[in-house]
């Protein structure tokens, strides 16, 4: 029966389209013409057309036709079987002949093959997975198969041939539709999907601002160093040799059980999975340089900034890596680390002093070359840049976009991160990816490559998912992260006060306004410094909090970074320039969070002129018609936006400020405390009270 089963097996691969992202056949270093798949594998010898060059690209393939292709790719040895069909042209004898042999196929009797018969994705499935183990059953995780809608339909014999042709980049891994096993399989999906074939196959998988959330995400049932660890598991099960992991920076900041111990939770996680390089992203610096060389030490992996200098120098800085040199599937492949320019206005001036972080474009073309010298046949860059996917078309816009641009010739892939977008595709013919945030996701691109030339013939980028059964979870990651969640558990599990409703962080205006979560927390600033009015960053504000109990962890979960208070004195002037936005293009318009303050609005007055009123909490009035009050008030901020540079908030840069022992995760946490000590449980529909009021 097993047998039977096997002769009707045969099909090529759907458009593939990685992960529902975009693909490009073409050489990223060389300016080759873009070919369709079916194009692709004519000029390979592989698929043969008409003679007037049709290739027939929407017809059904047959099952000869496949066998023949896998010949023409050397696949089939000289080892012959001897055939008994009475249906096999003597054209065809020889291939099947050593598709039998090679356990590749059989017939559906003793008599009949079926040589014209067309394949379904299973079918293709089968026979291809098996030409590539040698005409072994794959061990592999069948979780891969649980990102289609029909999983449950396909049939069990299958399953992990399915899985290995997916896993090996024969099929588009696209989550939340349906595999179709038993589909007719064209022509040039057939091309398509014998890419791994023809070409070696190098797979970067890839992750980016973690943010220290190793652990599985409960509420979203995703995520989590283990499952990540999984998903590596399953691609190197398929291509051991040839699958490279890499971050794209922002690593352990942001959570209780990675903040506890300065990251080193987060970067024990990467080293079992063994990661081959990471770049440095700008929350790399939270907890100053000294600590950031003690991850940089701890790592198994490089940590690397090719743009980070000394500004006295001029020169790198010496306790990071520029890039690394892996070697890959007999390949030698060059990885370039960069931060974000953006690291300065982002990160805690103090943190990063005496650093500047050059624009990385020239860097890697310097870099590229050099690597090259060194005998890299492909180089990527792992980065912070941030990019996101345009609102109105799929174009890709951001610092990715400017180093690819400035890139074609020079680098073969790129991987972003810093904006926690979902960025997949090509531009200038190069393959790049962000995957998101707090492992929510993890990036793939793939490049297929010349087995002869080392050329890049194609290249696919896409996003994976990395849901609770889509992968089986690293059992050694596993048991670290348990580790650490014993030692942080009786801190995260303190109940601190009660909330009747969600506390949001989403601005009232969308864009802009007061949120639930930054009138507390600025009114908490405003209780311990007992200034008169308190500013806080919304971006500072990482997380909601959901009915009910509010414990110490969800407070760690909402303010992750470690701020303090800083205290001094404004003028009504500099206060209004601050609710304005000093961005010039209004983009920070009232996106500061306040406390002390009440303040009306127009929307449609011109930038610079929206606010019409500003009063304090007990009625005085700094602004109101055009005027504003000859007096200096008490703030209290953050000390990242005190430096001037935090968020674009330059004004704050005006002051000079003291610096408090008060940060500011403890005190909203003491501030909720005091709250449950009187017996008050917090009403959410009361905390959005009326100290933003909108005119228009």
């Amino acid at each position: 029966m097993k047998k039977k089963v096997l002769a009707a097996l045969a099909a090529p691969v759907a458009a593939l389209t990685l992960f529902g992202a975009g693909q490009a056949e073409a050489n990223t270093n060389f300016d080759k013409v873009v070919k369709e798949p079916a194009e692709l594998m004519r000029d390979q010898g592989i698929l043969l057309g008409l003679p007037n060059g049709d290739l027939k690209v929407n017809d059904a393939l047959q099952r000869v036709e496949l066998l023949m292709m896998l010949d023409r790719a050397g696949k089939l040895d000289g080892k012959k079987a001897k055939l008994t069909f009475t249906d096999v042209p003597g054209k065809y004898q020889d291939v099947v002949s050593k598709a039998v042999q090679a356990k590749l196929v059989s017939g559906y009797s003793k008599q009949s093959f079926k040589p014209n018969g067309s394949l379904t994705k299973g079918q293709f499935a089968v026979i291809f997975t098996l030409s590539e183990t040698g005409g072994k059953v794959p061990s592999v995780d069948l979780s891969i198969l649980n990102n289609y809608t029909d999983a449950s339909k396909i049939p069990a014999y299958m399953k992990p041939y399915i899985a290995y042709a997916i896993l090996g980049g024969a099929f588009d891994v696209e989550y939340g539709k349906p595999f179709n096993y038993e589909k007719e399989i064209t022509r040039q999906e057939a091309s398509k999907a014998f890419k791994p074939v023809v070409f070696d196959v190098i797979d970067f998988l890839t992750t980016n601002d973690i943010h220290g959330n190793i652990e599985f995400d409960e509420k979203f049932q995703n995520g989590g160093m283990a499952i990540i660890g999984g998903l590596v598991n399953a691609f190197r099960s398929v291509n051991p040799d040839g699958t490279v992991v890499v971050d794209g920076g922002d690593i352990f900041q942001g959570t209780l059980i990675s903040n506890s111990f300065e990251g080193a939770s987060t970067f024990d996680t990467m080293n079992a999975i063994q990661y081959d390089a990471a770049a440095i992203g700008n929350h790399e610096f939270d907890w100053g340089v000294d600590v950031l060389k003690d991850r940089i030490a701890q790592a198994k992996f490089p940590v690397m900034g090719a743009n980070i200098y000394d500004e006295k120098t001029n020169k790198r800085v010496d306790w990071a890596e520029p890039y690394t040199m892996v070697e890959k599937g007999g390949y030698k492949i060059g990885i370039i680390g960069f931060a974000t320019p953006l690291t300065p206005a982002t990160t805690l001036a103090t943190h990063v002093e005496g650093l500047s972080f050059p624009t990385p474009a020239p860097i890697a073309k310097e870099l590229a070359a050099e690597l090259r010298e060194q005998g890299a046949d492909f180089v990527i860059v792992t980065s912070h840049l941030p990019g996101e996917h345009a609102k109105d078309s799929d174009e890709i816009i951001g610092e990715l976009t400017d180093l690819a641009m400035a890139s074609k010739g020079s680098l073969d892939a790129i991987v972003g991160g810093h904006s926690h977008k979902r960025v997949s595709g090509h531009v200038n013919n190069i393959p790049v990816v962000e995957a998101q945030s707090y492992t929510a996701a993890m990036g793939h691109i793939q490049l297929f490559v010349d087995k002869k030339t080392k050329q890049v013939y194609s290249s696919e980028s896409g996003i994976l998912e990395t849901k609770l059964g889509l992968t089986k979870e690293d059992q050694q990651v596993a048991d670290i992260v348990s580790g650490y969640q014993d030692q942080v558990k009786e801190i995260a599990a303190e109940v601190v006060s009660t909330t009747k409703g969600d506390l949001s962080r989403t601005p009232t205006e969308g864009r802009y306004g007061v949120s639930m979560l930054g009138n507390m927390i600025s009114d908490a600033m405003l209780k311990k410094s007992q200034t008169q009015v308190a500013f806080q960053n919304i971006g500072g504000i990482r997380a909601a909090i959901e009915s009910g109990d509010i414990t110490y962890g969800d407070v760690f979960s909402v303010i992750p970074f470690d701020n303090y208070n800083v205290v001094s004195e404004m003028t009504p002037q500099q206060i209004k320039a601050i609710l304005e936005g000093p961005l010039k293009d209004g983009s920070n318009f009232l996106t500061i969070q306040y406390g002390g303050l009440k303040v009306e609005f127009d929307a449609d007055r011109p930038h610079g002129d929206r606010i019409l009123s500003i009063a304090l909490n007990d009625g005085t009035s700094l602004y109101k018609d055009g005027k504003f009050a000859d007096m200096k008030v008490s703030v209290a901020t953050n000390n990242f936006l005190a430096t001037g540079e935090g968020d674009g908030f330059d004004t704050f840069g005006e002051v000079e400020w003291t610096s408090t022992p008060d940060f500011q995760r403890e005190l909203f946490a003491d501030y909720l405390r005091g709250m449950k000590a009187a017996g008050q449980t917090i009403d959410a529909a009361e905390v959005l009270d009326d100290r933003l009021v909108k005119t228009k």
